[in-house]
């Protein structure tokens, strides 16, 4: 025992204050929360998540489809127990993310059965799986209609529906175009129009799996040919989330 007094040697000391240290760096109850980045390493079926240091951490309820190699956010909480806040973003585009454009003006085309990307509803990929959600709101001469298709990176594969009223209407009516395509940026799907300033909705949708960095734009034209333009308004918009 040393008397009240006399001071420990340099090199005790130090050792005690590293010692207080290392304690107080292990003991949650000392140290208090923190957070870090990990890896998972392993993915259980009661909602937890082992990382690659042997970390088991519950999962959040927002952290879904957790997957081996997902970098994540943990956080420790002042009892030692570990909780997965969900993914670190590793690139442009989250899986989980999800993003959406809005037509800010009308765009018209007339004259033309080229397909073309419309100049607002196009949104930047990185590979991965996509769900694909639209509100198009327009108005067609009822000879020429409105051609719908995608533009998307190389090798993009899918499916996907226009959800709009079947190209034979020249009225509006409640006749739905219910033809799925089994594909993503290669078959084009019409809707009808029933007149210059008729204004019609139609709502496409899909799965864009994507291979390739780029962009996934909606593309259209007039089914055919006329010199009343086909009228895509503003206020349509394009949504993308990424689910893997």
């Amino acid at each position: 025992m040393i008397a009240s007094g006399t001071s420990l040697p340099l090199d005790l000391a130090d050792a005690v204050k590293q010692q207080a240290v290392f304690a107080g760096s292990e003991t949650p109850a000392i140290r208090g929360a923190d957070w870090r980045m990990a890896t998972v390493a392993t993915v259980n079926a009661d909602g937890t998540v082992v990382t690659s240091d042997g970390i088991t951490a519950r999962r959040m309820e927002t952290y879904s489809s957790p997957a081996v190699s997902d970098l994540i956010y943990i956080s420790q909480s002042g009892n030692g127990n570990w909780l997965a806040w969900g993914r670190g973003s590793t690139s442009s585009f989250a899986v989980g993310e999800t993003v959406t454009v809005r037509k800010s003006v009308s765009t018209s085309r007339a004259s033309t059965i080229t397909l073309a990307a419309d100049p607002h509803l196009v949104i930047n990929v990185v590979p991965g799986t996509y769900t694909v959600d639209s509100f198009l709101y327009y108005d067609a001469d009822t000879g020429a209609d409105l051609r719908l298709g995608w533009f998307a990176p190389a090798s993009t594969t899918g499916a996907w529906f226009p959800n709009g009223s079947d190209s034979a209407n020249t009225l509006f009516a409640s006749t739905t175009n219910w033809g799925a395509l089994g594909d993503f940026s290669v078959s084009t799907r019409p809707v009808a129009g029933v007149g210059a300033g008729n204004l019609m909705a139609c709502r496409p949708v899909g799965t864009a799996v994507v291979t390739g960095t780029g962009q996934i734009s909606l593309a259209w034209a007039q089914q055919v040919s006329s010199a009343t333009p086909t009228i895509v308004r503003g206020h349509s918009w394009l949504t993308l989330r990424r689910i893997a």
